[in-house]
């Protein structure tokens, strides 16, 4: 191993060694810091969050007491009423014609009403005597009075208010026997029907930073109350008293989750309300003071790293920037030299191998010219096996001919052919669209000799467009290959319509025909082949879409559109652009200059 890789290994492992020995020193003080501070954090927050939340389930039971104790006094309203007590001592005490009980229907139902109103949540309100009649204030007119228990279990309770669920949307039922103030004895019990969102709405609203589960148990065990409203009308299946005896936390069947539970006090109804809080949502907080410490830990170790970093990277910045320079100059940047600033043994280093870059550059670059020497000897010889000016000479000899002979067609073909010949072989990398419009033609005009009447041609030209630049033959190759691959093979007569427009700033071309088309198969082996270095299949295609690309880039590629026995139709789009004034080549032509 050399001297020099021998101290670029040594500085980069003492650099390793710092970082790695800092990383370790700071993860273990982070580590024992975070835990020590979960810890004690998670008791002290634990204790807090517990007052809190015992705190708000007795806020909750409060508000749920005082609407209870409002529906009581409703109660206490009806049974007290001197009205609906003469109404229902008249009823009980003897039979009545229809006429009669319809007025007293209104006295009652009119007492009723007043009593109704205080609440939207009031599906019904009704009175029904001894005597087994009926007087209700209902929302919903023409529905039945839902009852939740029997007659007999209300009289037995003697005046005591009942409490349960019914009906399908399982509502609150309110029942209570009517007492005769003089006697004590049952007249009739009222039954009232609020909307289980009446209770339910305190339930929804008992908002905390924990979300948890609602539920209000009654005597026997039914919720009758949840947020949860799946659960509605089924078995809590925990008993109360079991909960109020412990503070841990316990699997909770409904929400399928580990939850501490909260319970207030036995209501006057005999419901009772139960919290249940997730222990992962109880701790949620806690898990995120530990995150935001792992984050501010973190965040002293990266300033830590890059302080280290800083301290020991001039150390071996001149080793690792005459590293980077020999990447670049491996990578074909043979321009690239690396800056000596030290005159030790590193800089020693540098300043030869800039040497050795020049002499190696120096040399390329000969390579380079000879080559392209060589390669352009090889053209100049390869055009000297063909003197133009000889087959020019030829084919005006045979057109003088055909004259002669008064063959006009032949003549014609001939000049065509020639004219052909010198824009193939012309210098120029670029010619105007008029002068490409008229090797389009002069090749049609001799395929049109071969094929006749088979094929027809529409040109549907821009005029406007014929001052642009193109690519010197860059429309013959596609519409050959639209003659010989789609026309050529179809068995009736053929069209090939030949498009160029001006949109905005480019020019757009279009060769298209009605010949046997492709199948998107054939489509993308097509491009494939376009793609391909090493084959001789689609030349003058292939010729196309590399110039183009070359020329333009990726915008101007070919966009080949067909489809079986309908034709083919090739696209492509090229700025707008105008000869140079000086150089020669095109330059863009702004939508100013038209």
């Amino acid at each position: 191993m050399t001297e020099k890789r021998k101290r670029r290994l040594r500085i980069t492992g003492i650099r390793k060694k710092m970082l790695f020995v800092f990383a370790v020193l700071i993860t273990i003080t982070g580590a024992g810091i975070s835990v020590f501070s979960a810890a004690v954090f998670k008791q002290g927050y634990g204790k807090i969050s517990k007052v809190y939340l015992q705190d708000v389930t007795q806020q909750t039971t409060n508000n749920l007491e005082n609407m209870i104790q409002t529906i009581e006094d409703i109660n206490i309203q009806i049974l007290s009423s001197a009205v609906i007590q003469e109404q229902l001592e008249i009823v009980n005490g003897q039979e009545m014609e229809p006429y009669s009980i319809r007025n007293i229907s209104k006295i009652v139902e009119r007492e009723l009403e007043t009593n109704a109103l205080f609440s939207s949540d009031v599906v019904s309100l009704s009175v029904i005597s001894k005597s087994g009649l009926e007087f209700s204030v209902k929302k919903i007119t023409g529905r039945g009075t839902d009852l939740a228990f029997l007659e007999g279990d209300i009289y037995k309770a003697n005046g005591t208010t009942l409490w349960g669920l019914v009906g399908p949307d399982k509502d609150i039922c309110i029942a209570k026997a009517i007492l005769d103030l003089t006697t004590m004895k049952p007249i009739g019990y009222i039954n009232i029907v609020y909307e289980r969102e009446y209770f339910g709405d305190i339930v929804k609203d008992n908002s905390t930073e924990y979300s948890g589960a609602s539920y209000v148990v009654d005597r026997d065990g039914t919720i009758v109350v949840t947020n949860h409203e799946k659960y509605l009308g089924t078995r809590f299946p925990v008993a109360i008293e079991a909960l109020r005896e412990t503070d841990t936390s316990r699997y909770d069947i409904l929400n399928d989750t580990n939850s501490f539970y909260y319970v207030g006090n036995e209501m006057p109804n005999g419901w009772t309300l139960v919290e249940a809080v997730s222990v992962k949502e109880f701790y949620k907080n806690t898990y995120r003071v530990i995150g935001l410490t792992g984050i501010f830990l973190l965040g002293i170790l990266i300033l830590s790293f890059f302080s280290i970093n800083m301290a020991t990277k001039h150390i071996a910045r001149p080793t690792q920037d005459l590293l980077e320079s020999m990447k670049l100059f491996g990578k074909g940047n043979l321009s690239h030299r690396v800056e000596v600033k030290t005159t030790d043994e590193i800089g020693q280093i540098g300043s030869e191998y800039n040497r050795m870059a020049d002499n190696i550059e120096t040399l390329i670059e000969k390579v380079y010219k000879m080559e392209i020497t060589q390669k352009q000897a090889e053209i100049d010889f390869l055009c000297m096996q063909i003197n133009p000016h000889f087959l020019y000479n030829t084919l005006d000899t045979i057109s003088w001919m055909a004259i002669m002979q008064g063959n006009l067609d032949i003549s014609e073909m001939t000049i065509s052919l020639a004219d052909l010949l010198r824009a193939m072989i012309k210098k120029d990398r670029f010619v105007t669209v008029e002068e490409e419009m008229k090797t389009v033609k002069d090749y049609l005009l001799i395929q049109g000799q071969r094929f006749g009447d088979k094929i027809s041609v529409l040109y549907d030209v821009d005029e406007q467009a014929y001052p642009c630049q193109v690519p010197n033959f860059i429309l013959q190759p596609l519409i050959e290959n639209a003659i010989i691959h789609g026309l050529e093979p179809k068995l009736g007569k053929g069209m090939l319509c030949v498009r160029i427009k001006l949109e905005k700033d480019t020019v757009v071309f279009c060769i298209a025909d009605d010949g046997v088309g492709m199948s998107r198969e054939e489509i993308r082996e097509l491009y494939e082949k376009c793609e391909m270095n090493e084959t001789n299949q689609n030349i003058g295609l292939k010729n196309v879409y590399r110039r183009l690309i070359l020329c333009y880039g990726e915008s101007s590629r070919l966009h080949i559109e067909s489809e079986k026995h309908r034709g083919t139709k090739i696209n492509f789009i090229l700025p707008m652009m105008i000869k140079g004034n000086s150089s020669g080549e095109p330059e863009l032509l702004h939508a100013s200059s038209h």
